[in-house]
């Protein structure tokens, strides 16, 4: 995948709520845990959990977990940017979106 493909498959700059639900959906999936493991592993309700997920809008302390546990930057998740994400993370992302 080059460079404008995976800049697509991210939706770069899309901030719009499915958006972000997409790219979270794609992080958990690549985490390998279930939405009731990564919600205790945050340390969140997994009913708190599940509407972040849903509605494309999570919180600061979920995106800090996927960031400290999963490198994955909160650019990413917001706006879709995959420049700060290692390689190995992005490309097991990818395989989930789109």
């Amino acid at each position: 995948m080059n460079y404008l493909e995976t800049e697509r498959a991210c939706r770069r700059g899309d901030t719009s709520a499915e958006a972000i639900h997409q790219r979270l959906v794609a992080t958990r999936l690549m985490t390998g845990l279930s939405q009731k493991e990564l919600a205790a592993n945050a340390g969140i309700k997994y009913t708190t959990f599940r509407s972040q997920e849903q509605s494309g809008a999570p919180s600061v302390q979920l995106m800090s977990y996927f960031l400290s546990a999963f490198s994955v930057d909160f650019n990413f998740i917001l706006g879709g940017d995959p420049a700060r994400l290692p390689a190995d993370v992005l490309q097991e992302i990818l395989k989930h979106l789109g």
